[in-house]
């Protein structure tokens, strides 16, 4: 139970910190968002 926890606690830092390093890096967002789509969110992105 306790990964789990981890695990969503990762991936909700992570989505945060997104927009972010995609402000930073504008050639790596195709990349970060074939990842979010990946997890099965996408977030709205």
């Amino acid at each position: 139970m306790t990964k789990i926890l981890a695990a969503a606690l990762l991936l909700a830092s992570f989505l945060l910190a997104l927009p972010v390093i995609e402000s930073g890096t504008s050639g790596s967002t195709q990349l970060f968002q074939a990842i979010g789509t990946a997890d099965g969110g996408g977030g709205g992105y």
